[in-house]
């Protein structure tokens, strides 16, 4: 399982996002043409690599987000419309279908699972990957939907922030209400 070199060093395409792991360790995900998620040592010696172009379990189409989360590892297989959860080994364990390009996933302290999707929509998850929420499906700019979401974070109100790219060009805020 080798990733990609250049001179005997790891070569990066474009990542796309980087997390730690509850032991500091840390995630990158590789998505423009290496379709690899790569993971380090806390001091940054690259541990190992895993995946590669395809649509089958633990191949990806532009991975776009990893997130580390009670010991597996989530990662947005954005033009493949899925989720894939791993173990921290790279071990696959599920695909979660369903999704249009998602881009970014968070996992807050509630095990909630937020996960902002390009084609203009948000789902919120639990662990198990049920459907907790989903709003948006078109392209607009109208307050509450959404043009191209493509990062998402809750704060430590539980207020949701969704980034949008390409026409959207904002963060929209979400209150939590009851």
């Amino acid at each position: 399982d080798r990733p990609f070199l250049h001179s005997g060093r790891l070569a990066f395409h474009h990542p796309t996002d980087a997390a730690l792991s509850s032991q500091r360790e840390i995630y990158i995900s590789d998505g423009y043409r290496n379709c690899r998620v790569h993971k380090f040592s806390p001091e940054g010696k690259l541990l190992f690599s895993w995946g590669e172009p395809g649509d089958g379990p633990g191949q990806f189409s532009l991975v776009h987000s990893v997130w580390e989360h009670r010991g597996r590892v989530y990662v947005a297989d954005r033009q493949n419309n899925r989720l894939q959860i791993f173990t921290p080994d790279g071990r696959h364990l599920e695909t979660w279908p369903g999704f249009v390009h998602p881009c970014k996933i968070f996992i807050d302290s509630n095990d909630t699972i937020y996960v902002a999707e390009l084609e203009a929509r948000v789902s919120i998850l639990d662990l198990q990957g049920n459907v907790l929420a989903r709003w948006g499906s078109e392209r607009t700019h109208e307050p509450g939907l959404y043009w191209g979401p493509h990062g998402i974070w809750t704060d430590s109100h539980g207020e949701l922030y969704v980034a949008e790219v390409l026409e959207g060009k904002r963060v929209q805020k979400f209150r939590r209400v009851g």
